[in-house]
């Protein structure tokens, strides 16, 4: 079992976030209905029965309007936070993977926060061991996935359970940028750059990965141990002491980044 120092965070705030903005949409719910159908019958009332109340009933259909946007924020805000329940469980999954699967002289940062000068990056999931480090980025796309690891922008393509296709951005693009960043952070060590991998991990149990040149740099979530596990059997570039010292030294400046 690995050693695992910091768990997700990120996507915890932003659900907390988003509950907040819900609990308050739920009261604003309630007073502004409650005042536009107030406004408007009271118009009604006035206008017809005593040929009165014109600005009343305005004052009921601005309130009316500014309700509708509401709801329309508040089906918004609900739709942003499943999805992030669906993406926090399974960066959660991942790292309960790694967790589980990786030897004791491993160390796991989750969602660390790094910055260097005018750079940072969040990395999902960083994997610290004595014969490197992983920088692993993970997704949760569902259906079909085809793309080429070796295009940048937008030129990778979803295929959803329900036919519908979208346009996505090449994800290892990313990595590739998380990884700069971490050997920025890493001049001065004594791990060579050469051994900093970065992978994407479709985490999506029903995702079809039809990715071109895809090899080592987009896995599954259990092939992206696999990956990790067969470097044990390989010489170490670290001793457990460098390898403590780095993941420690990254978690203390996540703190501070």
């Amino acid at each position: 079992m690995a050693k695992t120092l910091t768990n997700e965070r990120n996507l915890l705030q932003r659900r907390e976030a988003i509950a907040r903005d819900l609990s308050l949409l739920k009261r604003m719910r309630l007073v502004e209905w409650g005042a536009a159908a107030l406004f408007i019958v009271a118009g009604l009332v006035w206008r017809f029965g005593l040929d009165k109340g014109f600005f009343v009933l305005f004052i009921g259909g601005v309130l009316a309007f500014l309700a509708l946007g509401h709801e329309a924020r508040r089906r918004e805000q609900l739709e942003e936070l499943a999805d992030t329940e669906t993406m926090r469980g399974a960066k959660e999954a991942v790292a309960k993977l790694l967790d589980d699967k990786l030897a004791n002289d491993h160390y796991v940062l989750n969602d660390l926060r790094l910055k260097v000068g005018r750079e940072k990056c969040w990395i999902d999931h960083l994997v610290v061991a004595p014969s490197g480090m992983f920088v692993i980025n993970t997704m949760n796309w569902e259906g079909k996935i085809v793309g080429d690891t070796g295009k940048q922008a937008y030129t990778w393509k979803i295929r959803a359970p329900d036919g519908k296709i979208r346009p996505a951005r090449n994800p290892v693009g990313r990595a590739l940028r998380e990884r700069r960043i971490l050997c920025n952070w890493l001049k001065g060590t004594n791990l060579i750059w050469e051994r900093v991998f970065p992978l994407v991990v479709l985490a999506n149990p029903n995702a079809d990965i039809q990715v071109t040149n895809a090899g080592t740099k987009v896995l599954t979530p259990e092939k992206a141990v696999t990956f990790i596990n067969d470097f044990c059997f390989e010489k170490p570039v670290l001793s457990n002491a460098e390898v403590e010292k780095l993941a420690q030294g990254l978690n203390a400046h996540s703190g501070e980044a």
